[in-house]
């Protein structure tokens, strides 16, 4: 805020995207947020998210921030935060979030606030993406609960069971191993219809041969963890088999890669190659989509650095991710291994550790 001569930070967030105001406030709204964030004097949080009209119904004991303004509406919220930017005596206020910030809301800010604003998403994005020794200790704790859901739920694929039989199972354990809610939808596919990759369980009983794909990730405080496994019931036929292989390799391959100082893009230019090689692109023409360096940034948000399809990023110590290099086919199947990772001092550890080959 100094170097680009803030006087105020402006950090808004909803019920849909909760990650920055968790980082701030450990708050994770009914609706919509905002903290303000003086250079100088105490944090401000302002919510509508209110049940039942009355403010005790707002998660207020959920923060550490002590000036809490809990208010009924969009014109209230964004009078609010003009009053708050006013008291503070803000003229220029980086802003974080304008994504989610609703027009209603926007135009009155605008209107109320005569304020010069500049957009400090990167630059806040790119602080954050440094974990702290206590957010490690929470994302270590979020992946053990995770890998333990996905060991029972693994163990628990057989013919006969249905896909929703399985995803209870997985539920069942991160809730018993002390998450707070899933960090997503869990995840169980499988059969052909599985190359669809993401989609709820059914009541579709699992067959011998059958590709099963598994995603699913445990939330605590709001920090989130995220794991896939693709099984293959009774053992895997040749051409699975051959599917599956490329991924083990370009998930073995890339995680040696990976270290303190490597740019995301040279481990895209080597992906790049080992697709090639593969040849499953010509193979499956139309039916695939192949991809063995996604990537996604993982503690309160999957949308900040290091990602795939947001600017070229350093890999630093204490970043976290989600790494998944996957292959899904119509008809089908999907071939995935997807671990979070940790960078070290000198490489990178899996924050979601379990067997990776169940074919």
């Amino acid at each position: 805020m100094g170097a680009h001569d803030i006087d105020s930070l402006l950090v808004v967030g909803d019920a849909g995207d909760t990650g920055d105001l968790v980082y701030l406030s450990n708050f994770i709204p009914f609706g919509r947020a905002a903290v303000v964030v003086p250079i100088e004097d105490p944090p401000i949080l302002i919510t509508d998210g209110i049940l039942h009209g009355e403010p005790i119904n707002s998660h207020a004991w959920m923060t550490w921030i002590e000036n809490f303004r809990p208010v009924q509406d969009a014109t209230a919220f964004a009078s609010t935060v003009s009053h708050a930017l006013s008291e503070t005596k803000s003229k220029k206020v980086g802003l974080v979030g304008s994504n989610n910030i609703p027009v209603s809301v926007w135009g009155r800010l605008e209107a109320r606030s005569s304020v010069q604003w500049e957009d400090l998403w990167f630059e806040f994005a790119s602080l954050k993406s440094i974990r702290s020794s206590r957010e490690i200790s929470l994302l270590s704790e979020v992946g053990r609960i995770t890998a333990h859901a996905m060991r029972e739920a693994v163990e628990s694929v057989e013919a006969g069971k249905k896909e929703s039989e399985i995803a209870a199972i997985a539920n069942k354990a991160m809730m018993e191993e002390g998450a707070h809610d899933r960090a997503f939808q869990t995840i169980v596919n499988s059969g052909p219809k599985s190359g669809l990759k993401h989609s709820y369980p059914t009541e579709r009983r699992i067959q011998r041969g059958d590709m099963v794909y598994l995603d699913l990730g445990a939330m605590k405080f709001g920090y989130q963890s995220d794991m896939s496994r693709s099984v293959v019931v009774g053992g895997a036929n040749s051409e699975q088999k051959e599917v599956l292989d490329v991924i083990e390799n370009a998930f073995k391959s890339l995680m040696r890669m990976m270290k303190p100082g490597v740019r995301t893009s040279r481990l895209i230019k080597k992906a790049k190659r080992l697709e090639q090689e593969s040849r499953l692109r010509p193979k499956y023409r139309n039916r695939i989509y192949l991809g063995l360096i996604v990537h996604h940034a993982i503690a309160t948000s999957f949308f900040e650095f290091p990602s795939l399809g947001l600017p070229d990023t350093t890999l630093q110590r204490n970043m976290s991710f989600a790494f998944e290099p996957m292959a899904h086919i119509l008809d089908f199947g999907t071939a995935v291994i997807e671990d979070c990772i940790l960078v070290t001092k000198d490489g990178v550890r899996s924050l979601t550790p379990y067997e990776i080959v169940h074919w």
